[in-house]
């Protein structure tokens, strides 16, 4: 059986028995910085046949979506925006003339039975009610099966 790394049973389940090579990635290294040449020379390369941005990108250590974007520009596309930028909308308050009534709610036709509702409590108590209930009575009796 191919054991693991440091004498443990962890692995990658391929059982070839090989050790794989482990690269570690600090931040230490500051941000690279690529000339007008080097965009172009890489670009480039990645539009020679038989070529991808992954192939490339990987062999110079160079992010593909970066890659990507240097090929949007070299084509004059603009550069997309994930999020839309915030805009002020004009807004007008104005005072209502009058209270809008209240909705009662649709007539139930009279050869449909209405379903009951069923109302899950805090405390795991289910409530079942016609739906023609008055609502008021229903919080009164929810509050006192909650108490």
């Amino acid at each position: 059986m191919a054991r693991g790394l440091a004498g443990t049973d962890a692995g990658t389940g391929a059982g070839t028995g090989a050790l794989e090579r482990v690269e570690i990635v600090t931040r230490g290294e500051r941000r690279r910085s690529y000339g007008a040449e080097d965009k172009v020379r890489l670009v480039a390369e990645t539009l020679r046949p038989g070529e991808t941005v992954s192939s490339v990108s990987r062999r110079h250590g160079i992010c593909a979506s970066l890659l990507h974007r240097w090929r949007r520009t070299a084509r004059g596309e603009a550069p997309s925006r994930r999020v839309a930028q915030p805009a002020l909308l004009p807004v007008r308050i104005v005072a209502p003339d009058a209270a809008p009534a209240p909705s009662s709610p649709p007539p139930i036709p009279a050869d449909v039975a209405p379903a009951p509702i069923e109302v899950v409590l805090r405390n795991g108590r289910v409530l079942r009610v016609a739906a023609t209930a008055d609502a008021a009575a229903v919080a009164r009796l929810a509050a006192a099966l909650e108490a």
